[in-house]
């Protein structure tokens, strides 16, 4: 992402902010890294750490 494209930021935001208090970003993580994954049906197991838990929690531009 650019530094200085704010229009694109904010788009970025707003999405995952929407995703994150829709459950949508959880089922989209677990499925990623909590599930098998095609071809190999590999399975992560890597599940969210408590600063991830927290950020989805309280949705913000600050980081992890």
């Amino acid at each position: 992402m650019r530094k200085d494209d704010l229009e694109f930021k904010t788009l970025v935001d707003k999405t995952l902010t929407a995703m994150m208090k829709d459950d949508q970003f959880q089922k989209l993580y677990a499925k990623w890294f909590m599930s098998s994954i095609p071809p190999k049906n590999v399975n992560l197991n890597f599940p969210m750490t408590q600063p991830l838990k927290d950020a989805v929690a309280n949705p913000n531009d600050k980081g992890v």
